[in-house]
């Protein structure tokens, strides 16, 4: 297991406004705890961090860190318990150390690597989907891997590779439940795309002389006095002016 050495300060200065200052200065903030030890605020050059973080081990490097206490300089081995990232911009915002003991076993999350191409891809047309990215153990800090390596070669389509399914290994336990699903072969998801039913074309409606003379008649409302017309065509009388 890789380590790496890191130095750390540590902060006076609890709250938002010393935080601040804090990322301002290119440090991240920190904490340490650990079985004896009382909570400690921290700060830690942003570079050296991110450093760490890009070794093979990734988070789970296990670090020498430096602090001065009281004017003495001391040595922990530590782990990153947690880290806190910008939601927007993913910087490193926060981190939480934990003390260990490389006597003690430590729980860890390792990623998981699949290789192989599944027969069912090559043969079946099927799609191979990830469910799990990693896998949790339970060792010694220095025998926390780096990658568990799956093979899915004789995954048919329709199979399923689980926890349980994973040979014993030497050096970790693994505490991942083992009903957990790994990986899978599922068939294509065809998308089906419904052609919209052309509307039946209606009948002609066959409409007879008498039916059409009485559509084009108006309907008097309800209520309503038809006007009455003269018969032959004749004129109205005019009514008789009234001085």
């Amino acid at each position: 297991m890789e380590r790496v050495r890191l130095v750390a300060q540590p902060r006076p200065e609890v709250g938002k406004n010393a935080v601040k200052r804090v990322r301002q200065a290119g440090m991240v903030p920190a904490v340490l705890y650990g079985r004896n030890l009382s909570p400690m605020p921290l700060a830690i050059d942003r570079k050296a961090l991110l450093g760490a973080l890009r070794t093979e081990a990734g988070r789970n490097v296990l670090i020498d860190l430096q602090v001065k206490r009281n004017g003495e300089e001391t040595s922990d081995t530590v782990m990153i318990a947690e880290i806190q990232h910008d939601h927007l911009r993913r910087e490193v915002m926060h981190v939480d150390l934990h003390q260990i003991s490389l006597t003690d076993q430590v729980e860890a999350r390792v990623p998981i690597i699949l290789i192989g191409v599944p027969e069912g891809v090559t043969a079946g047309g099927g799609i191979l989907e990830q469910h799990l990215r990693e896998l949790l153990v339970r060792c010694l800090p220095t025998a926390i891997p780096e990658h568990v390596t799956v093979s899915v070669q004789e995954l048919h389509l329709g199979a399923s590779l689980h926890v349980r399914d994973l040979p014993a290994s030497e050096g970790f336990e693994v505490v991942t439940p083992p009903e957990g699903v790994i990986a899978a072969v599922v068939a294509p998801k065809e998308e089906a795309v419904a052609a919209e039913a052309a509307p039946a074309p209606a009948e002609p409606e066959v409409v007879g002389k008498e039916t059409a003379a009485a559509e084009g008649e108006a309907k008097a409302e309800p209520g309503a006095k038809a006007e009455a017309k003269p018969a032959g065509g004749e004129k109205p009388a005019k009514a008789e002016k009234k001085e």
